[in-house]
């Protein structure tokens, strides 16, 4: 009896040890498949930038971590598949040196080209009885009824005309001043002719126009007695206009008569008109400190209007040098940094010293050379892409550089972008 309660005891140690290895065995398994290998690790999919080499929930948003491979890339690198890449529409370049030159962007104001202005007088003393045009803004043509007058003067010197004309024994030298005389007081050869033939003077003379152009000012109404030499309208063309900018002393060396710029009105249109500086002012206004500078702009379609504002960029001197489309550069406090891609469509982002910049490109004149691909499009995607994967910016990896090497820095000679 004995005996079978020993070998009872021996089984149940032997059965509680065996179960003991198989708990241990257990456990052990388990801890080791909790464990990130060396080339994996757990992150969440919801805030990527977790990074832990066991499982477990996040910290964050206490999802369960997922485990990933690990990837080769370096600090400030990124990878992207072809899908991904057409999907966020990144386009390349190739560093190439170009033409780059500095803008000045001014604002001026549209008037009329006094070059283009001409006044319209009366030529004899009366009164007008008959007023054709009296709106500022109409447009008159070349040849266009002005008004109608009644003149003593006109009136006499026809009357001395048609005597001279029917004298038998009067010259020809005296016909030909009478005539003269009228034409001087404005009347047409067609009316001339026409007092010759009805033997009549004409009481009511019709006043054609000589120019064409738009009224900008009209100083007489129907019925008003005016003298001679009295301007009547002031007529103005809208073929060719100024536009007008102060110019502010620090731009003035870049600022001379000749001088090309190009024009852009919002007001009248998208298209970009081109002028040049036809006049500087040699008196410099206090206290704004500036100075009057006059373009000279053709509109053909005459869709700008005197009275638009006017913006004004002005391209001075033009050198050859390493550029960027101004995307593709990214400019924080930090400094200015682009993205590069390599041979295996991976993406790195470099620090650059940025020069000269104007509305459409950069000058890059340290951190790159010539042959380099580099992200024009999609640059800060790119960034966002790296933040959101990496949980941090890629300019952390160039903090120690930045530091270290007072070259790095902006030295941006933007004027008035």
């Amino acid at each position: 009896m004995n005996r079978n309660k020993n070998i009872l005891n021996r089984l149940f140690i032997m059965l509680t040890m065996l179960l003991l290895l198989m708990n241990a065995s257990c456990i052990k398994k388990t801890n080791h498949a909790d464990m990130a290998g060396p080339d994996e690790y757990y992150t969440c999919s919801m805030d990527p930038q977790v990074i832990e080499n066991k499982a477990g929930n996040c910290p964050i948003c206490h999802m369960k971590l997922i485990k990933v491979k690990r990837n080769n890339l370096k600090p400030g690198q990124i990878q992207l598949s072809e899908q991904q890449i057409k999907l966020a529409n990144i386009t390349f370049d190739t560093l190439r040196i170009h033409e780059l030159s500095k803008e000045i962007t001014l604002t001026g104001k549209v008037t009329f080209d006094q070059n283009l202005s001409e006044a319209i007088s009366s030529r004899v003393q009366g009164r007008i009885e008959k007023l054709l045009v009296k709106n500022v803004g109409d447009y008159i043509s070349e040849g266009q009824l002005l008004y109608e007058i009644y003149s003593e003067d006109l009136n006499a010197a026809q009357s001395e005309y048609l005597y001279v004309i029917q004298k038998s024994n009067a010259s020809e030298s005296f016909a030909t001043a009478a005539k003269k005389k009228l034409l001087l007081y404005g009347m047409s050869e067609e009316q001339i002719n026409r007092i010759k033939t009805s033997k009549h003077i004409i009481e009511y003379i019709s006043v054609y126009s000589s120019a064409e152009g738009f009224v900008t000012e009209t100083s007489v109404v129907e019925g008003n007695y005016v003298s001679s030499g009295m301007t009547l309208f002031r007529l103005a063309s809208m073929s060719s206009l100024w536009v007008e900018a102060q110019v502010y002393l620090p731009y003035l060396p870049y600022l001379k008569v000749g001088t090309e710029a190009k024009f852009h009105v919002a007001s009248a249109s998208d298209e970009a008109y081109t002028g040049k500086v036809i006049f500087i002012d040699p008196q410099v206004q206090s206290p704004e400190r500036f100075v009057l500078a006059r373009f000279q702009i053709i509109n053909p379609s005459q869709q700008i209007k005197p009275g638009m504002l006017a913006n004004i960029v002005l391209q001075t001197e033009k050198h050859k040098s390493f550029t960027l489309p101004d995307d593709a550069v990214i400019i924080d406090s930090k400094g200015a940094n682009v993205w590069v891609r390599n041979k295996d469509v991976v993406f790195e982002n470099k620090m650059v010293t940025i020069g000269m910049q104007n509305s459409t490109s950069i000058e890059i004149l340290d951190g790159l050379s010539d042959g380099y691909v580099v992200v024009v499009s999609g640059a800060y995607l790119l960034n966002s892409e790296y933040v959101f994967k990496r949980g941090a910016s890629p300019m952390e990896g160039h903090q120690d550089i930045y530091h270290d090497m007072p070259g790095m820095k902006i030295k941006s000679l933007i004027i008035n972008k």
